[in-house]
């Protein structure tokens, strides 16, 4: 396994230094003390791929639950959309055509008819 420092660590994982050190302390990851030319520093462990902290993979856990099928715009026109990632920091949706729109609306009783080809073609391809 590949031993990075905790800065490094932070930036590959997605989660601060100070969960870093906590899941460190806590020994949910693996902590190295080792000596490089500027002295002794704390080395993690990256863990396997496919790896969560516990906050993400709760809220990975509720997004489940959230419908995947959305209008592109408030005013529910247009075509619906499959919204690719629901991420607690996102200042937009994501939707899996690719297409950026600044906001969404509920898409609840729409028709097959009224989603968009390519989230449609790229759901059926993906399995999702």
């Amino acid at each position: 396994m590949e031993r990075v420092s905790i800065q490094d660590a932070s930036r590959i994982l997605n989660v601060s230094q100070a969960v870093i050190r906590r899941y460190a302390r806590e020994g949910q990851l693996k902590a190295y003390k080792e000596g490089g030319p500027t002295g002794t520093q704390w080395m993690i462990e990256l863990p396997e791929e496919g790896w969560l902290d516990d906050a993400k993979e709760s809220y990975m856990k509720l997004g489940e639950d959230v419908p995947r099928w959305w209008w592109s715009n408030k005013e529910r026109t247009g075509e619906v959309h499959y919204i690719e990632d629901v991420g607690i920091e996102e200042l937009q949706p994501r939707w899996l055509c690719g297409l950026e729109t600044p906001d969404m609306g509920s898409a609840q009783n729409h028709t097959v008819e009224e989603r968009c080809e390519d989230c449609a073609r790229l759901v059926a391809e993906q399995g999702l």
